[in-house]
């Protein structure tokens, strides 16, 4: 299975892009985790990447913050009743998109394999999905911490650790990022967690870090 990054704060020759954060993944089921601001930000990069966003299986929506669900409606649009699993709120406008819409209010699994964390703070939700490689979590922003959004993906998955996680982790503390450690074989800070972040996990967990950008594509 990949991750396919459509779209991250940094750029890319060849691709466009702005503040967002959007992946597709391709395994057992193919779906897109958050859906970045700008629609054609997708088409362009889908298009440049050699990558479908038809026949998606679901979507998945961290948090109801515009850089996340921008281009919900292009989804949308090229998945006519898509299932959209997103944390309360906003749910009338992704009825209105065509989307059915399924409110997720605890954690759980939702595909086989694919567990979400459930709204921490009744707000933002992380996804965990099981591959050949271990336990992957994908986080949005992480506005509840993205060492608690981990443990609450372990928890309800099962697993001892994270293989990977990888997303916005919104300018965490060194702790937060030491207490993520501890939890997971590689990290890939991006999005919004910010130039300290990443560098703190660079210099101070080398093996672990792993680099991320628009069009990155990672495979496991």
């Amino acid at each position: 299975m990949r991750l396919v990054v459509l779209n991250d704060n940094v750029p890319a020759e060849g691709l466009i892009n702005d503040w967002g954060w959007s992946v597709l993944v391709e395994g057992k089921e193919r779906f897109i985790f958050d859906a970045d601001t700008n629609p054609l930000v997708l088409a362009h990069n889908s298009k440049a990447l050699g990558v479908s966003l038809k026949g998606l299986d679901f979507t998945f929506l961290s948090h109801w913050h515009y850089d996340h669900y921008g281009g919900l409606p292009y989804i949308a649009e090229l998945n006519p009743g898509i299932k959209l699993y997103a944390p309360p709120g906003n749910r009338a406008m992704a009825l209105r998109r065509g989307f059915d819409s399924i409110g997720v209010f605890k954690a759980g699994e939702i595909a086989d394999g694919v567990w979400t964390s459930g709204p921490l703070e009744d707000f933002e939700q992380a996804l965990g999905m099981e591959t050949a490689s271990g336990l992957i979590v994908i986080v949005g922003c992480s506005h509840p911490g993205v060492d608690r959004l981990t443990r609450a993906i372990l928890d309800v998955s099962g697993y001892d650790r994270a293989y990977l996680v990888i997303g916005g982790f919104h300018g965490p503390s060194k702790r937060t990022l030491d207490r993520l450690a501890e939890m997971a074989d590689f990290i890939a800070p991006a999005h919004c967690s910010g130039d300290f972040a990443k560098e703190y996990v660079r210099r101070t967990y080398p093996e672990k870090f792993v680099g991320v950008k628009t069009g990155t594509i990672i495979e496991l």
